[in-house]
């Protein structure tokens, strides 16, 4: 549902790769191959539900690799960034996966009708060791010929907001990599754009 936001604004909605690794993950792709190459395109997903009157839960079906290069270093390119972070220590990946939720979270927030911001929190990301498969599964099908466009699945996410009272109606915004995105609230259904990044919900 489209309407005017609370502040006027428009709203809607080849790198090394170790020889055991490479066999496995082409294998995957040969069992697998339409999650791989393109056929049916993911975009982005976000699904909210109410918990209580002022709490929510925010479930997130991401391209996750892609949310991570524009949250951390969008200016690398793509392929660099995979190999440095699939190639990270446990540690060094840890932190960055920290620093990214806490970036999500500063930027992704309900605006209450009172002017008052919830943020969205407690950004709960994949495993470490899946979240490195994923970058290095993605980072070999960039090696793959242009001419055949290729996706990794997406990965779960999920985040919370809590307001001091209940929430009837306020109005929603994301981190901008996250966009574009789907969002679900019961029966509403719309697009958050770099064009159209806002949006009024209703939870009554």
């Amino acid at each position: 549902m489209l309407a005017q936001g609370l502040d006027g604004q428009p709203e809607a909605s080849m790198t090394f790769t170790p020889r055991s690794f490479r066999a496995w993950l082409v294998a995957l792709l040969l069992s697998c191959w339409g999650w791989a190459l393109a056929g049916d395109v993911h975009y982005n997903q976000m699904d909210i539900k109410r918990e209580s009157g002022n709490r929510f839960v925010f479930s997130l079906s991401l391209n996750l690799t892609h949310v991570l290069h524009q949250v951390l270093a969008p200016q690398t390119p793509l392929a660099d960034f995979l190999k440095t972070y699939s190639d990270a220590s446990d540690k060094e990946l840890q932190i960055a996966l920290t620093k990214a939720a806490t970036q999500l979270g500063d930027k992704s927030f309900v605006l209450l009708p009172s002017g008052s911001k919830v943020s969205i929190r407690q950004w709960q990301l994949p495993p470490l060791a899946a979240l490195r498969e994923a970058l290095k599964a993605h980072a070999f099908l960039t090696e793959m010929p242009s001419a055949t466009p290729v996706h990794v699945p997406p990965m779960w996410v999920q985040a919370h907001g809590q307001s001091k009272a209940p929430v009837s109606r306020a109005q929603l915004q994301v981190h901008k990599a996250l966009h574009p995105v789907w969002v679900i609230h019961q029966q509403d259904q719309f697009w958050l754009t770099d064009q159209i990044p806002l949006a009024i919900v209703s939870f009554e």
